[in-house]
């Protein structure tokens, strides 16, 4: 028995399905980012809040069109909170949520 398929337009489909990868990975994407910021945002120490509240994140799409993304947070003792100078945190408080939710993975 031989099948035999015929793609109208094949190289057309190809960048369609090209496409709806590109959008449903930038999605994906933009979703771990976003709930690892509101997650580091949450297990932050709080003393006054300004660590907690410093959390941001960008993202930009890149030249082949996914999207990239980072998680900042300027206050200037977020190190020190992450090194364990709270004891509302664990050490490495950071690394162990972006592991937790497979944004890093363990060397």
């Amino acid at each position: 028995m031989k099948v035999s398929l015929e793609i109208v337009n094949f190289d057309k489909e190809l960048q369609r399905v090209e496409r709806e990868i590109k959008a449903l990975a930038n999605i994906e994407i933009e979703e771990r980012i976003d709930y690892a910021t509101k997650t580091l945002r949450t297990v932050t120490p709080v003393d006054t809040g300004k660590a907690r509240r410093g959390w941001r994140n960008n993202t930009y799409r890149t030249f082949d069109g996914y999207i990239e993304g980072a998680i900042i947070n300027p206050v200037e003792y977020i190190g020190r909170l992450n090194r364990g100078h709270s004891r509302q945190a664990p050490k490495y408080f950071i690394e162990q949520v972006l592991i937790k939710i497979g944004i890093l993975t363990p060397n």
